[in-house]
């Protein structure tokens, strides 16, 4: 068996399968996605077949190119996802200053669903960081703040 078959009951479990799989699903070409996520077809071509995971893509790299399959870095990653407290949650003191930097321009929704995001069991901690995370998730789901 080649490096690159699969067997029919083996697990896509590595980014390599997953990446080939959704752009399969999708109908893609290897010269769309590399286009769309600005990277080469050689670059992509690799990714795909590098099963032993030994290539090692930067976080823009796989934004990229999940922005360029119509899924998300959870799904291409195959990260567990959670879902969203119901209901209030509490608002961190630093996310507070960061809604009043905000004024208008940060929905009551918006700061509810800041609130309840962990990452890696934590949230950010400062202004700062409460800032850069909301544009990150702005331009991921390419809607602009209003």
């Amino acid at each position: 068996m080649s490096e690159t078959a699969k067997r029919p009951d083996e697990p896509e479990n590595n980014l390599a399968s997953r990446l080939r799989k959704l752009r399969d699903d999708r109908g893609l070409s290897l010269d769309e996605v590399a286009g769309r996520a600005k990277i080469s077809k050689t670059y992509l071509w690799e990714l795909e077949r590098d099963t032993a995971g030994t290539k090692k893509p930067s976080a823009d790299v796989l934004l990229r190119i999940a922005q360029a399959l119509s899924t998300t870095l959870a799904e291409l990653l195959a990260l567990a996802t959670v879902k969203a407290p119901e209901g209030p949650v509490e608002i961190p003191p630093s996310l507070s200053e960061f809604r009043d930097r905000m004024g208008d321009q940060l929905s009551t929704q918006d700061l509810q669903e800041l609130a309840a995001m962990k990452f890696r069991g934590t949230q950010p901690q400062t202004v700062d960081e409460w800032h850069q995370l909301y544009f990150v998730l702005m331009n991921t789901a390419r809607r602009r703040p209003t």
